[in-house]
């Protein structure tokens, strides 16, 4: 499609989110997705599946937001219509290989994207045949140009095996870590429970590790990731609370509880981090869902080096609070353009 052909096309999907989260407009096909995936997936409730949708029409599909973005790259020519690239979708976060798709699209190729059985139905809806996209729910047999995955370090081993000769981009698990100086308002930490727990923090764009100065008191903090747990979590958080706060009682570790959400510090978990930060290495170890890493840091240099370790597994680092779960078309994962890749190809 044209250059502004496919920009208007998509501002006009941004504009039909809108107006349908607005209750300003129907989508029977929308209405039906969003409830085989609350069906399907008990992370995908009605209410984080809007907010996913919202994220898109305003930090994705807008008019202006869409030209900034494409002006930074050559207008796909003819040789690209006949290109396939492969999609693998995760299923963390809902329609989270939306952006994957969005840019095999704005590179002139076919995506041919493999759906998770976690997120098998908002996708095709905001792809409607017509557009270009082919779902499948198996990669086998697969004869692609490019690969674009996401997911799990076992799921990326095993598609660096199976593609590994064609051009790829195969993202590991990541994680993201929010730096606080103590002097956040109340707003501010209210912002902060959404960047910790939206998605029930099972995004690389989640804080799920805390960066906090030393002796810093965590009560604010948990207040509000208690007031958003409550509000959002529903049955799910207290029923993952529960086992949560029953293992670590039983295995003797220490851990402050806000009531839905358990926040454990990082450092005293690791043989040696009290004394080198830069052996905390979140990613590394399990982390339950309503749960959250903290790590305390007694200088800035600490900080930086704690950044320094986990610079392969860092998605992001979050000191303005608020935005983290609203990414621009800019803003890659694991910080690699798919765009420029497929354009160069």
């Amino acid at each position: 499609m044209e250059r502004n052909g496919f920009i208007i096309r998509y501002a006009s999907l941004g504009d039909r989110i809108r107006a349908w989260l607005g209750g300003t407009a129907a989508w029977p096909e929308l209405d039906a997705a969003v409830e085989q995936s609350a069906g399907d997936n008990i992370f995908f409730t009605p209410w984080m599946q809007r907010r996913a949708l919202e994220a898109l029409a305003e930090g994705m599909l807008r008019e202006e937001v869409l030209r900034n973005w494409l002006e930074q790259y050559p207008e796909p020519g003819p040789a690209a219509s006949g290109k396939v690239c492969g999609v693998v979708a995760a299923g963390n976060i809902p329609a989270v290989a939306f952006h994957d798709i969005l840019t095999v699209l704005a590179a002139g190729w076919r995506p041919l994207v493999k759906l998770s059985s976690k997120d098998r139905y908002l996708l095709p809806v905001l792809f409607p045949p017509g557009t270009g996209a082919e779902f499948r729910s198996s990669a086998d047999g697969w004869r692609v140009d490019a690969l674009l995955t996401m997911g799990g370090d076992g799921a990326a081993e095993f598609y660096q095996e199976q593609f590994g000769g064609i051009p790829h981009l195969i993202r590991a698990g990541r994680f993201s870590a929010a730096v606080l100086t103590g002097n956040e308002d109340p707003s501010a930490l209210e912002a902060l429970a959404g960047d910790m727990l939206l998605y029930y923090g099972l995004g690389c764009r989640s804080a799920t590790c805390l960066l906090v100065p030393q002796g810093h008191d965590l009560s604010g903090t948990m207040a509000a990731a208690e007031a958003f747990a409550r509000e959002h979590w529903g049955r799910l958080g207290q029923d993952n609370h529960r086992k949560n706060r029953a293992v670590l009682t039983l295995s003797g570790e220490e851990f402050l509880d806000s009531g839905t959400v358990i926040f454990r510090n990082l450092r005293k978990l690791i043989p040696g981090a009290q004394e080198d930060i830069s052996l905390c290495r979140p990613w590394d170890r399990s982390l339950r869902v309503g749960e959250v890493w903290y790590v305390e840091y007694r200088r800035e240099n600490e900080l930086e080096k704690f950044i320094g370790a986990n610079l392969d597994r860092i998605q992001k680092i979050i000191r303005n609070f608020g935005s983290a779960q609203s990414p621009s078309p800019q803003d890659w994962p694991d910080g690699a353009d798919a765009l420029d890749m497929l354009t160069r190809l």
